[in-house]
């Protein structure tokens, strides 16, 4: 009669079940990279179009009537390059009722400033100022 072998009973992992865990830990972590890498672009473009903001208010803020911007249309503030364009325009004025107001229509300008960084636009903001006086 033969005599058998004692069974050896399997501690650990086999080389197969080790490749499996080591590839889906790689994917896990690629994954995790991409999101991360793209959550850094994201933090860095949104600095850039709050500073963008910032230029443009403060260039819209230098000015109380349209004529106060014909003196600069155009500036710097550090990297940040800004032009500002100024159309002429007649506002309707209406009563609560909707009726024209009396003295007619309000003289004012819409006033455009475009912020750039390298020559790349970033933002663009426009208001409405009024005229000291006439156009």
């Amino acid at each position: 009669m033969p005599v058998l072998a004692p069974a050896r009973s399997q501690r650990g992992f086999s080389l197969l079940e080790a490749l499996v865990a080591m590839a889906i830990a790689a994917i896990a972590l690629a994954s995790l990279y991409k999101s991360v890498g793209q959550g850094s672009k994201n933090v860095v473009d949104v600095e850039t179009r709050v500073e963008a903001a910032l230029v443009a208010k403060s260039a819209l803020a230098a000015g109380t009537f349209a004529e106060d911007f014909a003196r600069q249309a155009s500036g710097q503030a550090g990297d940040w390059q800004w032009r500002i364009q100024i159309a002429p325009e007649q506002i309707p004025l209406l009563e609560e009722n909707g009726r024209p107001a009396p003295g007619g229509p309000l003289r004012a300008a819409r006033v455009s400033v475009e912020v750039s960084k390298n020559g790349v636009p970033a933002a663009t903001w426009t208001t409405w100022k009024p005229y000291r006086a006439a156009p």
